[in-house]
């Protein structure tokens, strides 16, 4: 049986992030393949003193945002329980090598032995993200052939012209290219001048069925809305308090910053993937501007509505994630830019016609997942 080493963001307490590796590692063992996580995870740990120095420096803005620390320390306990969690879901359903690396070099001096490689999802190939490793562009794999990469995320629409020139490099030589959002397709399209295939996220290669077995908590009998935020705006709660005033049904929230985690008006729940799954294959409504928790939304066929974390304009946006994602499903209107275009009378998805497009897209995905696999551990 043929072997295929997977490089993603896998061991972070993050739903998407550990869900989306999972995924494709499942997907690619339905397939046929011996598969596993490499286990990479670069260490970007600071020093003694360069923690203490970095501390001092921003003592202004713990004086300036004092209210969002006190809560964070006080959520302190709730938080490592929630990653105990993770850690242990971790554990009992990721199938990782045996040999760890922290840095590229490592990789590059000795590296995994498999059939064939690939870069896998999540934000693998955005400049902005954790120092960009170097490691998620195979640089290990000395033969081209055996690179692949299945549906990486830039979460930009544009690079630089140095940037441009560095993926240049970094890509010529992969077999097969794909990536996550169609503005990054096209993107690397013009930078490398090959074609870059469209794809989708790993965890809608594996349907609503197939992340039952991982729904193991009790959820509410009665109608939720589940809220699962990422940034930090104030308009964005104000919206959804509007949501629940007129829907009239409590919240749930998974707390992910200190605005959910101090708000005592909502039920908590300090859950790993397992509750999340869970939460979100029961709620009646989900709010959320995570790009998971919008596609577990689609996959549960769940209403939602979606919030933009970022500002368009910002270079670092990772907005073009999302509007591409919700382009492709005819979803664009479920953003809530502001309150003026909330319309809770028409709250109800049509699913019908987003399960066909769907169905069309997992056709695509894996038409090109099936052939990139066998192309790369051939020979």
């Amino acid at each position: 049986m043929k072997t295929i080493g997977i490089i993603t963001y896998h061991h972070y307490y993050n739903y998407g992030t550990m869900l989306q590796a999972l995924a494709l590692v499942e997907k690619v063992k339905q397939l046929g393949y011996l598969a596993e996580l490499i286990d990479f995870k670069q260490d970007n740990s600071l020093s003694k003193y360069e923690m203490i120095k970095l501390r001092i420096k921003r003592i202004p803005i713990y004086i300036k945002e004092r209210k969002k620390y006190l809560i964070l320390a006080k959520s302190k306990k709730k938080i490592e329980e929630k990653n105990d969690l993770f850690e242990r879901f971790y554990k009992l359903f990721l199938h990782v090598g045996k040999k760890r690396y922290t840095t590229t070099e490592q990789l590059i001096e000795n590296p995994p032995l498999y059939d064939g490689y690939v870069v896998g999802s999540d934000q693998t190939w955005n400049p902005f993200v954790a120092n960009s490793p170097e490691a998620f562009f195979l640089p290990f794999v000395k033969n081209g052939l055996k690179k692949g990469s299945y549906a990486p995320s830039l979460a930009v629409k544009s690079l630089p012209e140095k940037k441009k020139e560095e993926y240049r490099k970094k890509l010529y030589d992969f077999s097969f290219l794909s990536c996550r959002e169609l503005d990054g397709a096209r993107l690397l399209s013009d930078i490398i001048q090959k074609e870059v295939k469209c794809v989708l996220d790993p965890t809608l290669l594996l349907n609503a069925k197939d992340w039952e077995k991982y729904c193991k908590y009790e959820i509410p009998k009665e109608p939720y809305i589940l809220i699962y935020m990422l940034g930090e705006k104030l308009e964005h709660r104000k919206a959804i308090k509007k949501i629940q005033e007129l829907t009239k049904w409590k919240i749930i929230s998974i707390p992910a910053v200190y605005l959910e985690m101090g708000n005592d008006d909502y039920e908590k729940v300090w859950g790993g993937p397992e509750e999340f799954l869970s939460l979100i294959k029961g709620a009646s409504l989900v709010c959320t501007d995570s790009f998971h928790g919008i596609m577990f939304s689609i996959n549960f066929q769940r209403n939602f509505y979606a919030f933009c974390k970022n500002i368009d304009s910002e270079e670092s946006s990772e907005n073009s994630r999302l509007y591409s994602a919700l382009n492709i499903f005819g979803l664009s209107n479920r953003i809530i830019h502001n309150m003026d275009n909330l319309d809770i009378e028409n709250m109800n998805i049509d699913y019908d016609k987003v399960n066909s497009i769907l169905d069309e897209q997992r056709k695509e995905s894996m038409k090109y997942l099936e052939n990139m696999l066998f192309e790369i551990t051939k020979g």
